[in-house]
């Protein structure tokens, strides 16, 4: 008697009959409904400059952004001078992350230069 299954020559994989092995298939990615528009995600960004060396991190907050996160970031910021946060979506963060990055590591970012990058909001 054979065996019930057959194996993927790719990845070794136990197939049913007529089964096509995950390995094979093409990689696609979740998709909205038809028609319903992307929804968009915030994300957080953190400035913070260390006291004693003056050495300045930028940083995404992994967490949901909602009205509480955004209210203890507000209070965090105004306790701590040395902590800024900006908010903008993912994908302006995907896409401009590293340039948005390296003018918020800048020794002196003011109103002006937040504004020029545009999309992105100081909380």
């Amino acid at each position: 008697m054979g065996k019930p299954y057959r194996e993927c020559k790719f990845c070794g994989a136990h197939l049913d009959a007529g089964e096509i092995c995950d390995c094979r298939k093409p990689k696609r990615e979740p998709q909205a409904a038809e028609g319903a528009p992307r929804r968009m995600r915030l994300v957080a960004i953190c400035r913070e400059v260390d006291k004693d060396t003056g050495r300045i991190a930028v940083y995404p907050i992994n967490r949901e952004i909602n009205n509480e996160m955004v209210m203890a970031m507000k209070t965090r910021a105004t306790l701590n001078p040395e902590l800024r946060y900006f908010t903008l979506v993912s994908a302006r963060w995907e896409r401009f992350g590293d340039v948005i990055t390296s003018i918020l590591k800048r020794r002196t970012v003011t109103a002006a230069d937040v504004e020029r990058i545009g999309g992105i909001v100081e909380l």
